[in-house]
């Protein structure tokens, strides 16, 4: 499967059509958004995905989106790490990948005490970027998904979401 193709699905499911039309840059702050204080974090879920036929991790907890495509393309899910990365304006935070890539996360503006821009990028050990920078709109404890990393015999899957 195609990063952009299971990318797209997982922000349509996930923001519906208002999230996607969320899903752009971290400019100048729109009218309204003020500051608000509080720690913001990342949560980032990484699992891997195959096709072995031993069902879905229990320490994943409930996760209805890997039961629907393009996610019910692999049978298995394996919760490979749960880590928390601080979401902090001009401070990109970065999280080494069991693959050997790196996530980095980055607070673009908080527009409300439960809505927040922030931005995130993998990539690949030489530099080269696996997601250009995907810049996001979301409220606090709502997901969004990146897939498509191979990793031994399957890919990986990022689950990130903006928590307190």
């Amino acid at each position: 499967m195609r990063l952009w193709s299971i990318l797209s699905f997982a922000l349509a499911c996930t923001f519906g059509a208002a999230g996607l039309a969320g899903a752009e840059g971290l400019g100048a702050p729109s009218k309204g958004s003020e500051p608000v204080p509080a720690t913001l974090y990342a949560q980032v879920t990484v699992l891997h995905a195959t096709n072995s036929g031993k069902g879905i991790d229990p320490r994943i907890g409930q996760m209805p989106e890997l039961r629907k495509p393009p996610f019910s393309a692999y049978d298995t899910y394996v919760l490979l790490q749960r880590t928390r990365l601080p979401l902090v304006k001009g401070s990109p935070k970065q999280l080494p990948l069991p693959n050997g890539w790196v996530l980095e996360t980055q607070l673009g503006e908080r527009l409300s005490a439960d809505e927040v821009r922030f931005s995130a990028a993998v990539t690949k050990p030489n530099g080269k970027e696996f997601l250009p920078l995907l810049k996001v709109k979301a409220r606090i404890g709502q997901r969004f998904v990146v897939a498509g990393q191979s990793h031994q015999k399957g890919i990986l899957v990022l689950v990130i979401c903006p928590v307190r």
